[in-house]
Parts: C-alpha cells; sequence; structure tokens
C-alpha cells in the first residue's frame, strides 16, 4: 500500500506578515483553520506539520497540539529540507505539499490530487492554483510528489530559492519530469480568484468574507468561490 501524508509548512516569521499563522480568521487561528480541513481528507494516511526550530515557532507546535498531528521541525530557510525529514518521520511514500496560508484548502481536492496522481505515471501533480492552463481558483488544491524525487531533488541542488520554495526546482526543470496540472471542476474553474494570505489586507478581506457568508472549516470549496465571487461583486 502507498503511504500518503500530508505536509504542512508554516512558521511565524513571514516577511510581510509576520505571526500571520497565529493571526485570527473568523474565531479561528489561521494555523487551525488550515489543519481542521487538511485533516478531513479521506486520502491521506497522516497529516505532519513541518515548521522551524526557531522558538517563535514554540507557539505553532503548541497550537498543533489539540490535532494530535506529527510535528517536525528544522531549518527556517531550508524548507525542502523540512519536507526530507518530514517524510523520512512519517514514513510517506507520497507527499501532499500544503501551505499554511491557504485557510480554505480543501480535503475534497486533496483527495482529487492524490486520486488524479495515482491514476497515472507522474512525477509530480498540482490543483492548489492555476497551472498549465488547468483553470484552477488559488487556494483549495496542493501539490504532491514522491519521498523518492524529494530526496533526489534535495541531493542534487544546493539553489536557495530551491531550498526555499520545495517544488521550484521540478517547475525549472520541467523537461526532466512528467508532470500534471489537474483540471478544475467547472465550479472551482475562476483562475482569478486569490484566495492565500499573504499580507494583512489579504486576512482582513478574507474576515469581512468569512463573516459576511458564515464560512467555517466544514464548508466546502465551490460552496466558497461561490460566495467569495458574491462577495467581490457585492
Amino acid at each position: 500500500m502507498t503511504r500518503v501524508v500530508a505536509v504542512v509548512q508554516a512558521r511565524m516569521g513571514s516577511s510581510r506578515f509576520p505571526g500571520k499563522m497565529l493571526a485570527k480568521l473568523g474565531d479561528r487561528e489561521l494555523l487551525s483553520w488550515v489543519l481542521a480541513r487538511v485533516c478531513d481528507a479521506k486520502e491521506l494516511d497522516q497529516v505532519v506539520l513541518a515548521t522551524s526550530t526557531s522558538r517563535d515557532d514554540d507557539q505553532l507546535v503548541e497550537a498543533a497540539s489539540s490535532f494530535k498531528i506529527l510535528v517536525v521541525r528544522g531549518s527556517q530557510d531550508d524548507v525542502l529540507d523540512r519536507f526530507v525529514q518530514a517524510a523520512k518521520e512519517s514514513t510517506a511514500d507520497l507527499v501532499v505539499r500544503v501551505c499554511a496560508d491557504n485557510p480554505f484548502v480543501a480535503a475534497e481536492e486533496i483527495d482529487r490530487l492524490v486520486v488524479a496522481h495515482q491514476s497515472g505515471d507522474f512525477d509530480y501533480s498540482c490543483n492548489h492554483q492555476q497551472r498549465l492552463d488547468n483553470r484552477y481558483a488559488d487556494g483549495f488544491g496542493a501539490e504532491i510528489i514522491s519521498t523518492a524525487l524529494l530526496n533526489e531533488i534535495s541531493n542534487l541542488t544546493s539553489q536557495a530559492s530551491h531550498r526555499e520554495h520545495v517544488t521550484s526546482y521540478v517547475w525549472d526543470n520541467s523537461s526532466k519530469f512528467k508532470i500534471q496540472a489537474v483540471d478544475a471542476p467547472s465550479d472551482l474553474a475562476f483562475p482569478e480568484v486569490k484566495l492565500d494570505i499573504d499580507t494583512p489586507e489579504d486576512l482582513q478581506e478574507l474576515n469581512e468574507f468569512v463573516t459576511k457568508f458564515a464560512v467555517t472549516t466544514a464548508s466546502g470549496a465551490a460552496e466558497i468561490v461561490k460566495g467569495f465571487i458574491k462577495f467581490k461583486n457585492s
């Protein structure tokens, strides 16, 4: 059996929005939104939080404790190594990469990604944003890659951008790999929609949306997209 593990990367030291992982979206912290929604995915065998060894990130370890997930800590800047260690400690065959600034990451879209990836001989698959004209709204899906390929990439590159952005080596060397950008279902085919949080202004906007449309961790991706489009047009 193939062991599929989601690795959620998060740290408190964001340059554009320090401390955002514990900022409140509605009545929950951002990290709580992400972990609650990822843990609902049916195609996952385990969920891991990959954070840094910085003292600031002790708060994230504490916040994750109620979810009873594995926590792996490593370099602040070498995120790729964090993923390699997370894959090793969770004995993953396939790693689903989730960014913790996507509060509406959807369990059903993670499941769709895993099934699509395993349906063919792919090195890498994604549905977290528009790639290769797949028309996905930004912020609901994830990326998936094998542990074997993660280890290979880690051994091949010392480039800072590749170490910080875990899958960038794949895209920078796309001719070497079989890449799949999963096509968006019609109710998520809105590539102009962006629902990740990079700045305090993003959080403020999504707080207004969550309050107005009563969005919860149980809300589905299609429901959220439909509501967000109405919100933006109101």
